[in-house]
């Protein structure tokens, strides 16, 4: 299904005259999309339909990732998606000092306990705010606090 998207925005932006407009190179680059682009990537496109993820890595003790890319133990990951996207995380301890612990603001956080789930998701339906938490092994009940 991605390869059909892709190749129809391809054959759509091959229809046009012979310039090709960096509006028309964020359209292609959007139609096979899974992964998160900053914001100075989309220069002439519609930042109205863009939405914000601020990913937190509580003091950088959980590996995560987003949408199958390489696992980052940075603290703040401020990545861009298009409004509506489903975005796919996965995180675990960053090494056997911690345990995994729990995701905040995902769509599996309905409770108190949060999300337990190694793996989840979040919609962008507007600009949104993710923790990771990985507790000391020693004390794996220890909450992280609110994310910020």
């Amino acid at each position: 299904m991605r390869t059909l998207l892709a190749f129809s925005a391809l054959l759509l932006i091959g229809c046009g005259d012979d310039s090709t407009t960096e509006q028309d190179l964020a359209v292609a680059d959007l139609a096979g999309a899974d992964h998160a682009v900053s914001a100075g990537d989309l220069a002439s496109g519609d930042a109205g339909n863009m939405a914000t993820l601020k990913l937190e890595n509580y003091l950088s003790w959980c590996t995560v990732t987003v949408n199958g890319g390489s696992g980052s133990t940075t603290a703040t990951q401020t990545l861009t998606f298009a409004t509506g996207a489903v975005v796919n995380l996965g995180g675990d301890k960053a090494n056997s000092t911690f345990v995994w612990g729990y995701w905040r603001g995902t769509a599996g956080d309905t409770t108190a306990a949060h999300d337990t789930a190694m793996t989840t998701t979040v919609t962008m339906s507007g600009n949104k705010t993710v923790q990771a938490c990985c507790p000391f092994a020693s004390s794996p009940s220890t909450p992280c606090p609110d994310p910020t």
